[in-house]
């Protein structure tokens, strides 16, 4: 019902998904704008955005929006700020990532990082062909190689980036929504004081 009638071409695609229509800077604070006005306490607003923020951390692209929005169901976060907080991992970051998650991972698993570069852009075409083909093979040789490292790096990765995402966000949205109560409160004193407009005749 709301798709395009006419496809977009495949380069415009590319181009919005790369560089939003709205522009970043302009699509970073539309989104601090509805963590803000989500429903909610600051620390469950705080804790779904977390929940986002640390599955975006992991090489699970493709399933961080579903998986931290029922990471934060099951802590009782909110659902809506997982979805955000989900957005930490888009085609400026992802590139990142992928490589702080390859290289500690191999660290901390003892490899030897004198190797090659990872090349990920294959190792994920791989990886898809290996589940449309249901090819272990193709899996263990190919992509688990690479991908093992990616999700052991990942986890410090995850729980530091969640850590410091409540911690941070938890005060500010404290601070935020105590200025609307007191600027709703004070709106209803004007409402119920019998104080004359604003030029009115006294």
């Amino acid at each position: 019902m709301f798709k395009r009638r006419e496809k977009l071409p495949l380069r415009i695609q590319v181009g919005r998904w790369l560089w939003p229509r709205m522009g970043w800077r302009r699509l970073v604070v539309y989104y601090w704008h509805r963590l803000q006005r989500i429903p909610g306490t600051p620390a469950s607003i705080a804790a779904g955005f977390a929940c986002g923020v640390g599955i975006s951390m992991t090489p699970f692209y493709g399933t961080h929006v579903v998986t931290a929005a029922l990471m934060a169901w099951a802590i009782r976060g909110s659902i809506v700020a997982a979805v955000i907080g989900a957005q930490a991992a888009n085609p400026w970051t992802a590139a990142p990532l992928w490589f702080a998650a390859y290289y500690l991972g191999a660290f901390l698993l003892g490899m030897n990082l004198a190797d090659n570069p990872p090349n990920f852009i294959q190792m994920f075409k791989w990886l898809t062909e290996a589940m449309l083909q249901v090819d272990m093979d193709m899996f263990m040789t190919h992509v688990w190689p690479i991908f093992w490292p990616m999700i052991v790096g990942s986890i410090p990765m995850a729980v530091v980036a969640g850590l410091v995402s409540y911690f941070a966000l938890t005060p500010i949205l404290t601070g935020v929504h105590e200025r609307r109560i007191a600027r709703r409160r004070h709106n209803r004193e004007l409402a119920h004081a019998d104080i004359p407009p604003a030029g009115a005749d006294v």
